[in-house]
């Protein structure tokens, strides 16, 4: 005798076991590839300066270049490895590195001393310390 089995739309829309939200950070994965827009950086705030740190692994000190002008930062820095410029040799099974050139631009609240800032190069990580410019405030008397 054959037995009546209620249907459910879901499980045979859906033939993955586990819930949806399993499911979310594999769905996401290109479209953050995708997205990504340079390197990636911290950015703090003190009083009297902005800090960066900008992640850029695997890159000779000598190839980054760093510009600021007036409250825009931009950092620009290329790299290369020679065993992945020779991909055709390797049967690839993953390949989420990427080398060749990058570059960011940030615009900062106010405007920079770029005549004061400080830069040191460590462990793939470059640290930027941005000095804010100093207005001059003019005392008004009435």
């Amino acid at each position: 005798m054959n037995e009546l089995v209620r249907g459910d739309p879901f499980r045979t829309a859906l033939p993955i076991e586990g819930s949806l939200f399993d499911m979310v950070p594999t769905l996401l994965r290109p479209v953050a590839r995708q997205s990504w827009a340079g390197p990636r950086m911290d950015i703090s705030e003190t009083e009297n300066a902005y800090q960066l740190a900008v992640e850029l692994p695997g890159v000779p000190k000598d190839a980054i270049q760093v510009s600021v002008c007036d409250n825009t930062v931009t950092i620009s820095a290329e790299g290369a490895d020679e065993k992945a410029q020779k991909a055709e040799e390797h049967d690839w099974l993953l390949r989420e590195r990427t080398f060749g050139k990058v570059s960011r631009s940030v615009t900062l609240p106010e405007t920079v001393d770029d005549g004061a800032s400080q830069a040191r190069y460590s462990d793939g990580v470059l640290y930027l310390t941005l000095p804010k410019k100093r207005t001059s405030k003019r005392l008004t008397v009435y």
